[in-house]
């Protein structure tokens, strides 16, 4: 699947987004320019400043995994 912008304006959404991520099996990986961070990781996603925007992308071979997460993640997305 590809990139997906997104945007987390909150410490609320940053924590919410995190466990979001938990739950899946899959690797998803957060894109800030050239700095990759795992968005499993609490410490690296609130790195990223809040309210920038930033891609997201689920690694893997599951595809009903990776279609149910990027379904649940409309709410981040950056039209």
């Amino acid at each position: 699947m590809n990139k997906t912008k997104i945007k987390l304006e909150s410490p609320e959404q940053v924590t919410d987004f995190i466990n979001l991520c938990a739950k899946y099996n899959n690797d998803i990986n957060l894109y800030d320019g050239s700095v990759v961070v795992d968005a499993k990781s609490v410490i690296g996603v609130f790195g990223i400043q809040t309210g920038k925007e930033i891609e997201v992308e689920m690694l893997g071979v599951d595809k009903e995994e990776i279609t149910d997460f990027y379904s649940r993640i409309k709410e981040y997305e950056v039209s």
